[in-house]
């Protein structure tokens, strides 16, 4: 089995963390979008090397998460040439794309931004693009309400909170709360940044597309799912029964058959 490892690169001088296997020309490429429940590590550490048997893996930790370090004023669009910038300096042309929850609308945006370079896209418990109003934008960065994010952080990440996203009580351990409390403080500054920031244009898609879904899911019920798949072209569905908004941490085995029938079936 493959070992995934970390390898530092820098962006305009600022330090980004890559978790990669080893590189292997012949094989197709995986690039994995992490969620805001802990950094790449967390999300992916149960099927990356099982996939790095078979495909060259890269899950970068995004900025503020892990060993990435922020990026000043950061915009969806800017983060989206961040992805592009990483994806380069990594040496992959083409990658087939998964994005889990906040990293589903990332990939998303990603994929319509530079559909020549995403060979497959895959949204897991996610992919909505949020919407804010532009008159809500500007007070969104008042400094004023940084008390009320704080706040809204210290509630959606205690152990109760975190709960939430798992179907099985036995996965909410002590080393999941830990994860997950820690990227929060990442996850609210980055967010802060992209909400008041405008939306790229989000084209029709143009690659073949798979929505994963954890049936259980108290996050993001199973509808919208649905809702997600019908809003683009073809897209295929798969529901994942005993898992909630991470799937692949729940159930790998089902997680990463999905994956591979998808990636390896005929154009």
């Amino acid at each position: 089995m493959a070992h995934i490892r970390p390898e530092l690169i820098r962006i305009a001088a600022r330090q980004v963390r890559v978790w990669r296997s080893p590189f292997i020309e012949s094989r197709a490429n995986l690039f994995l979008i992490h969620g805001g429940f802990g950094n790449a590590q967390w999300h992916w550490h149960t099927i990356w090397e099982t996939l790095a048997d078979s495909y060259n893996i890269a899950a970068p930790d995004l900025p503020c998460f892990g060993g990435t370090v922020e990026l000043p004023n950061a915009s969806f669009a800017e983060l989206v040439e961040w992805l592009a910038r990483v994806q380069e300096l990594l040496g992959m042309s083409q990658a087939a794309f998964i994005g889990n929850s906040f990293g589903a609308a990332l990939a998303r945006l990603y994929a319509s931004a530079h559909p020549e370079r995403v060979t497959h896209l895959i949204l897991v418990n996610g992919g909505q693009i949020p919407r804010v109003p532009k008159f809500a934008r500007g007070i969104l960065r008042s400094p004023i309400l940084s008390p009320m994010f704080e706040l809204a952080r210290r509630t959606a990440f205690t152990p109760n909170g975190i709960k939430r996203a798992f179907a099985n009580p036995a996965s909410l351990t002590p080393e999941s709360i830990a994860a997950s409390q820690d990227a929060s403080h990442g996850l609210i500054a980055l967010m802060r940044q992209l909400v008041s920031s405008d939306i790229p244009p989000l084209e029709p898609s143009r690659v073949p597309t798979l929505v994963i879904w954890g049936e259980r899911d108290k996050l993001a019920s199973v509808s919208r799912a649905h809702e997600i798949a019908a809003d683009l072209d073809n897209a295929q569905l798969a529901i994942v029964k005993n898992a909630g908004h991470m799937p692949q941490l729940e159930d790998p085995l089902s997680f990463v058959k999905i994956v591979r029938e998808f990636c390896n079936a005929p154009a």
